[in-house]
């Protein structure tokens, strides 16, 4: 037997091993490099121990050859379509900062945790315009309990652009707040490409994160309320209507968290980092998904917001009838007005779907037609383009064609110009025009 080949098949595996090895010394280890870690470590110990055998196991050499390069194929691929990805860098003047705030309820029970006959609680994630500093970035996910394992484990890897507790920006303008409200089951961190960007433009963004839709509600004290809510609206004429009343309720739930906040400013203005340099006259929402219509519902409820954006979210409640007088910004997908044919069609999840498309069309119609507003459709783009997700799944993702960096610099570069317009007077060129864009992947109008 050719000792030579396994001397060298051994080097390769071990030098495959010792960079996992210093992953895991160095608390970076993540579960895309199992599938190389194992079978180099198999196959070091097999080219080892086989050459002390006989010749006639030499046509195991290929095997174990190829199992090592299985390895590292395999490992490359999921490293490939779940990456560690970069955040787009924020494009404002200002360094960004984050930190997070506890808040209790008093006057509302927790309904997800009856156990416990506990007040509603929200933990906050606040990002603001920070003074630079050489302070590690945060993490992206912070909660380490949300993500223990399973394919977004390695997230809590990944930086963002904020510092925790960095000092606040000197100004000599109060800075406007902007809450953020995210998707079905969705968490605060689920649209940091825009939060931090608003945050470096001068803005103080509050994420909410909404117990009872969360699939995990982490708080300081280590407690923990689960929620899995059903996405399901096609499979059956019971499951939309399902959908329809649990839609409803988990909007009350979430205009009333988005008010409680806005309760809660004064207190939240006066302590650190902020000290008194928030605009509470100036106050925004928006939100992705089922988010988009908690911040149109909230501004139909509640005078104290001064503008609202949704991003490609159907509309309930009052809102969904009546629209809200606030300047108001909608965002949307690529996807074309339902046809008669599509609405009637013997496919009962595509008519269900359609059905759902066509609510959406009517909603902004009637809404921007009554009250203004604004209204973007973001060619070749689909739902998940309104958020994070795309960065952190290559692969049926959620998105369109558009490219997600595009997606995102046009969602951000929206978004800074309408907040600027409403909330800090600024004109902008690009909301300007009653129709058409600058960027050829953009279908906009302005409603006055």
């Amino acid at each position: 037997m050719n000792r030579s080949k396994y001397l060298l098949l051994t080097i390769f595996s071990i030098a495959l091993i010792v960079p996992s090895g210093i992953a895991i010394a160095t608390g970076q280890y993540r579960w895309q490099l199992l599938p190389v870690l194992i079978s180099s470590i198999f196959v070091s110990i097999a080219s080892v121990v086989l050459p002390r055998f006989d010749s006639s196991l030499a046509w195991l050499f290929p095997g174990l050859a190829g199992t090592s390069i299985l390895g590292v194929l395999i490992s490359s691929t999921l490293s490939y379509y779940y990456p560690i990805f970069t955040l787009p860098v924020p494009t404002g003047r200002y360094a960004v900062g984050t930190t997070t705030i506890d808040l209790v309820d008093d006057s509302r029970i927790e309904l997800c945790d009856p156990t416990t006959k506990s007040h509603r609680e929200l933990v906050l994630q606040v990002w603001y315009p920070a003074i630079a500093t050489t302070r590690p970035k945060a993490a992206y996910l912070k909660d380490a309990q949300v993500i223990p394992a399973g394919l977004f484990s390695h997230l809590g890897l990944i930086k963002s652009n904020a510092v925790t507790d960095a000092p606040l920006a000197n100004t000599s303008d109060p800075y406007p707040v902007v809450i953020y409200s995210p998707a079905w089951s969705g968490f605060r961190t689920d649209n940091t490409f825009q939060t931090e960007e608003l945050a470096s433009h001068g803005y103080v963004v509050i994420g909410l994160e909404h117990p009872c839709s969360v699939p995990m509600a982490v708080y300081p004290n280590g407690r923990i309320i689960y929620a899995n809510l059903s996405a399901d609206y096609t499979s059956s004429d019971k499951a939309l209507a399902t959908l329809l009343r649990v839609g409803e309720e988990q909007l009350v739930l979430r205009t009333q968290d988005i008010s409680f906040v806005l309760d809660r400013l004064p207190q939240i203005n006066s302590r650190k980092p902020f000290y008194t340099q928030l605009n509470l006259a100036k106050i925004g929402v928006f939100g992705h998904s089922f988010g988009g219509a908690a911040a149109a519902q909230a501004c139909a409820i509640d005078p104290r917001l001064t503008a609202g954006m949704n991003m490609d979210g159907l509309l309930f409640g009052s809102a969904a009838q009546q629209g809200a007088s606030q300047p108001f910004f909608f965002m949307s997908s690529d996807y074309p007005r339902p046809t008669t044919a599509d609405l009637t069609s013997a496919n009962g999840a595509f008519r269900r779907n359609k059905q759902t498309d066509a609510w959406g069309y009517q909603q902004r119609d009637r809404w921007l037609h009554t009250h203004g507003g604004y209204n973007l459709k973001l060619l070749d783009s689909a739902h998940m383009n309104f958020s994070d997700y795309p960065l952190r799944v290559r692969h049926r993702n959620g998105g369109g064609k558009i490219s997600t960096d595009r997606a995102m610099k046009i969602v951000n570069e929206y978004t800074v110009a309408f907040f600027d317009r409403v909330l800090k007077g600024k004109r902008s060129a690009l909301l300007e025009r009653s129709s058409g864009s600058p960027f050829a992947e953009v279908r906009f109008e302005r409603f006055n």
